[in-house]
């Protein structure tokens, strides 16, 4: 056995294809075979569902092949029996019943993504959070906060000062040339609550904001100084011309006129006096005296000695005073930027929580802040025990994309384990790999792990060798990226050494080695085409390769297209159907839900049940029933004609009983359309219809069943979900972000020219500096004209340098996909773009490798293509397909279920007993039940009318509402009921078109101090007499009079004359005039 002990922690720095996995997978089992009950000691996160899924099937299968000691599994068994000095029949022996246990104790394998173990932390601490134990987590932030806006806007008041500040908002907006609708522009800013930057802050931000006049006081002193500093830059440009002027000198008189060193001046007289203005004809003046004027000039030898006396005084004091007077007026204007928008935050986050908490719901986004705020209070590790099981040992792979809370959290976590001085802790990631700092993934964490834990308690292994590629696809990305990390450190250096220096440490390991074993396989070949016609070319070029490769045998599925953005992907897709047609294209794009026929007829159908004179929609239905499930031919153009009968060409059942399809509830009518439609016949259809009804389900769960909110819920979001594909024998397409973790046979990079940084984005600055400090957290645009030279500098170098980092890992992840080839297109001579750092490397690159080739760098309309390797033919098959004797590793086989709907009928019947529980009597106490419902309805017709004419529509909406709903009350009795009541004709004056009317209108009172509501049921006005009416359904109470009174009291009080009162007993249908 092993006697070397090793530390409680262990952190792998690794690379691509390095084996993180493996490593992993390797430990989890070497902590089994030591002790095959300690599964329920052992906690291992990730990020994704997927990652969880794969670590768990290579642990079961690892276990598996090592217990029955299949040679799949052979170098898993060489490593825990390194590790843990172990014969090979002890470890699979033990393998077999550790295997044992986790099948048979599943709840206790804590294999999971880091939101789910929190998630579970969370709920175990409901009570300490005082949450209740059944909420829903959500997961849409964005729906929600935009439904807050909307909220929080629809409930002001006039007197709201949050109408106020939007009201200024406005103003401002409008001050500033742009739009006075704000609404977009605070919904897009709101989203700001949910960043962990904000998070921090937001108590000690709202209790500042809420101190009495801070925000005015600030605000105007930020104008004060934003004013003062171009009023004394003013004055310098100024006093340039008073001196020029009372030497008896114009402008005209010194070189190049207003284009020259006066220029300058009148810039500064003008109140511009931002950094561009310091050009070379300031610096040369600065220097040269003789620069001030022609040596032809009359007066040259004058305007030379006031160079070097008053006017060069001059200059060289706005010169020195002019970065100093900008860094005060820029870092005031960034800061006022947003700070009316900011202010609105608050106000937004208490909606969003009035939201959730109406709907028992807990955002997924809060739940790292929320258990800080509890552990950076508690006895952590109590909190930790709640998860109901005691942990030894904590694994966290995909460490460089941990955010910074939490981190915090798992950090006291993880500390507590490795208190106890067990081995088998591990942390595992890859900085270069960091590509999801918008999930607010920070690879710094990685980078600084060393400080995080002393040497007795941790150490740091480096996984070196990439397992993945071929020996050609390494040796270029190791002499691309250490080029290509060279390049960027010096640029990053002319901004910051400090910033630049944690770059060459994220970078330190790039180079890797390739196994003994690799032959000089692999191709690369990276292509910058000229910018004339750049995307035509682009998808040209990804037709060819791909061709290139189906003509070396290479199968469809081992090629992958990688894009940044996913709007290239629809792009590539089309080129490929026009033009390579008997390609498969497979992305998530194909399929989505609305990619699916029969699951857009079933919505175009929705939408036209609500909205009948849609008539394109009614011919997308037109077109896709008669061509998808008929099979017959229907023209465009007769669709459109207004002279055709559309009718004809849809289902009898959907047209005749449009009125009864509406008052079923949403999922029974989804079920009756697909009946109606016939959809059953597209069997290839059915997992796209599956998955509908199941986000259908999940709809109805939290929502009302309105139609329209669920084709706005659908437009929104649930259009855009996809379905589970099966392995379909085609080219894939998707992210660079989506590939990460994944391999391909051969990967082409298409359309390598994204832009390094987005304008528009808005930083989270803490101001340093008084007075901008009494402010502890400020939203400014990011831009480097914008911030440097200001107090907020230093952010953009930080920013500066994670942008760097963002879009060098993006390309590492990108390169290091594939096994045997990698193609990449770009574009040549394009700043400020990705391709630019390509094209700076692809020289070295091609100078340090022997056998590389690089064309066309000096013909600028020529592309310039570096290849290496030869595409030769793909070798041993990467086809996965083959049987395994590993009952883990079988392929699944995919199975194609037909959907069908089944109509059911349902039939309640009440007992006796149960009816007089429900209502409490039989007899007279049904008929006085009776009584009160039939009351009920007429006062919620009488309520809602405003004319005689009102009342069908009245009658049909409670109908489907099933308010009218037996024998006793239907909508023909409340209706013969009503015209008898109408026929007096002071109650047919009543409800006639004449009156402008307030039904159930509150009137607010003060009695005591306390504001009080009254609600008379009608009132009415010609505009001369005011009428008021009470509907009384029961005997006559004494103090029925009196309200009637008090309202006509109330509506005199507010001026108004001329006013009579009624009380309607309407089963009697008797008027009383209150006097």
């Amino acid at each position: 056995m092993v006697t070397n002990k090793r530390k409680p922690l262990t952190v792998y720095k690794a690379s691509a294809g390095s084996g993180k996995t493996f490593t992993l997978a390797t430990e989890y089992i070497r902590l089994l075979i030591e002790n095959p009950q300690s599964y329920r000691t052992i906690l291992a996160v990730t990020f994704t569902n997927k990652a969880t899924e794969e670590m768990k099937t290579r642990i079961l299968s690892q276990l598996y092949g090592i217990w029955k000691q299949l040679p799949d599994s052979d170098k898993y068994m060489d490593a825990v029996q390194k590790s843990t000095g172990f014969g090979t029949k002890m470890i699979s022996e033990r393998a077999g019943i550790s295997l044992n246990n986790l099948i048979h104790n599943y709840n206790y394998f804590q294999v999971q993504t880091i939101d789910t173990f929190f998630q579970s932390v969370l709920r175990n601490m409901a009570r300490e959070l005082d949450l209740t134990t059944n909420l829903r987590i959500g997961l849409n932030d964005t729906q929600v906060e935009e439904m807050a806006v909307d909220q929080m806007i629809e409930d002001l008041s006039t007197t709201d000062i949050v109408l106020q500040w939007i009201m200024k908002y406005i103003l401002e907006s409008i001050s500033d040339d742009k739009s006075w609708n704000v609404i977009s522009q605070i919904k897009k800013f709101g989203r700001t609550i949910f960043r962990d930057e904000y998070k921090e802050v937001s108590d000690d931000l709202e209790k500042k904001l809420a101190e009495p006049g801070f925000f005015d006081n600030y605000t105007a002193q930020l104008r004060e100084i934003r004013q003062q500093t171009e009023d004394r830059m003013k004055e310098i440009g100024e006093s340039f011309f008073d001196t020029l002027e009372g030497e008896g000198l114009t402008v005209d008189d010194l070189a190049k006129k207003s284009r020259g060193i006066a220029g300058f001046f009148l810039k500064l007289r003008k109140g511009i006096f931002d950094p561009s203005i310091e050009n070379a004809t300031v610096a040369n003046c600065l220097d040269n005296p003789e620069g001030w004027c022609t040596k032809s000039h009359p007066q040259h030898e004058y305007i030379v000695s006031l160079a070097e006396t008053s006017l060069g005084k001059i200059l060289r004091y706005a010169v020195e005073e002019r970065p100093r007077q900008w860094r005060l007026y820029k870092s005031a204007d960034l800061t006022l930027r947003h700070l009316s928008q900011l202010r609105l935050l608050s106000s937004i986050e208490r909606k969003v929580h009035e939201i959730n908490e109406n709907a028992n719901r807990f955002l997924l986004s809060n739940t790292q802040q929320l258990l800080h705020s509890l552990i950076d209070s508690s006895d952590s590790p109590f909190i930790f025990e709640k998860i109901g099981t005691q942990l030894h040992h904590v694994m966290i792979d995909e460490f460089q994309d941990t955010s910074t809370v939490q981190w915090k959290n798992f950090k006291v976590l993880l500390s507590d384990v490795i208190s106890h001085e067990e081995d088998g802790s591990l942390i595992v990631g890859d900085v270069k790999q960091s590509i999801y700092r918008w999930r607010a993934g920070d690879w710094r964490l990685l980078n600084g792990i060393e400080q995080q834990f002393s040497d007795q308690q941790m150490e740091v292994r480096s996984l070196s060798t990439n397992y993945r590629s071929e020996r050609n696809i390494i040796t270029f990305n190791n002499t691309f990226f250490q080029h290509a990390v060279k390049l960027e450190y010096q640029g990053q250096s002319e901004l910051s050494k400090t910033e630049a220096e944690e770059l060459n440490r994220a970078y330190a390991d790039v180079r890797q080695q390739v196994p003994d074993h690799r032959q000089d396989n692999g191709y690369v070949h990276v292509e910058l085409l000229p910018a004339d016609d750049y995307q035509q070319q682009t998808l040209q070029r990804l037709t060819t390769t791909v061709s290139e490769l189906q003509s070396q045998g290479v199968s469809l599925r081992d090629i992958a297209i990688l894009v940044r953005s996913n709007a290239h992907i629809p792009l590539i897709a089309r080129h490929f159907l026009e033009e390579m047609p008997e390609v498969t294209i497979v992305s998530d794009e194909a399929f989505r839900l609305d990619a699916s026929c029969a699951v857009r007829l079933l919505i175009h159908a929705l939408r036209l049940l609500v909205h009948p004179d849609d008539i394109l929609t009614k011919a997308a239905i037109i077109k896709s029933y008669q061509t998808d499930i008929l099979q017959t031919t229907v023209r465009d153009q007769e669709l459109l004609l207004a002279t055709n009968d559309l009718d004809k060409l849809l289902p009898e059942a959907y047209i005749q009983h449009t009125d009864e399809l509406l008052t079923m509830p949403i999922y029974d009518l989804v079920e009756t359309l697909f009946t109606i439609f016939d959809l059953e016949r597209l069997e290839e259809q059915s997992a796209y219809i599956h998955t509908f009804y199941d986000y259908l389900t999940d709809y109805i769960k939290e929502n009302t069943t309105d139609i329209e909110a669920f084709l706005t819920e659908w437009d929104e979001t649930i259009c855009g979900k996809t379905i589970q594909s099966d392995e379909t024998d085609g080219v894939r397409i998707l992210s660079i972000h989506k590939s990460k973790g994944l391999e391909y046979g051969y990967v082409i990079l298409p359309f390598c020219d994204w832009q390094m940084e987005k304008s528009g984005n808005i930083l989270w600055c803490r101001p340093a500096e008084a007075p901008f400090s009494d402010l502890p957290i400020a939203p400014i645009d990011y831009s480097q004209k914008q911030m440097v030279g200001t107090i907020y500098e230093g952010d953009y170098m930080h920013e500066h340098l994670q942008n760097t980092v963002d879009n060098l890992n993006l390309l590492y992840v990108a390169f290091t996909r594939s096994r045997r080839g990698l193609f990449v297109i770009g574009k040549r001579d394009a700043k400020n773009s990705r391709c630019a750092l390509i094209q700076e490397c692809l020289p070295l690159v091609a100078q340090d490798m022997s056998g590389a080739t690089l064309e066309g760098v000096d013909d600028e309309q020529q592309p310039i293509v570096f290849s290496y390797g030869a595409l030769g033919a793909p070798g041993q098959s990467d086809d996965h397909d083959a049987p395994s004797p590993n009952p883990f590793l079988q392929s699944p086989a995919p199975i194609h279920i037909g959907m069908k709907s089944f109509r059911r009928k349902v039939s309640f019947r009440q007992s006796n007993r149960s009816r007089v529980f429900m209502e409490g009597h039989d007899g007279e106490g049904a008929q006085q039940m009776s009584f009160i419902q039939t009351g009920s309805v007429l006062h919620e017709i009488f309520s809602t009318i405003r004319t005689t004419a009102d009342i069908p529509d009245a009658l049909q909406r409670l109908q489907s509402e099933g308010v009218l709903y037996d024998d006793h009350i239907t909508a023909e009795k409340i209706g013969e009921m009503i015209r008898k009541r109408l026929s007096d004709p002071r109650v047919t004056e009543w409800f006639s078109p004449g009156w402008t009317l307030f039904n159930e209108c509150t009137i607010l009172t003060t009695e005591d101090g306390q504001v009080k509501e009254r609600r008379p049921d009608r009132v009415m006005t010609d505009g001369q007499r005011w009428v008021v009416v009470d509907f009384k359904f029961g005997s006559p109470k004494p103090d029925y009079p009196d309200q009637v009174r008090e309202y006509m009291s109330l509506l005199a009080s507010m001026g108004h004359q001329h006013i009579t009162g009624y009380l309607w007993y309407v089963y009697s249908n008797k008027i009383e005039e209150v006097k």
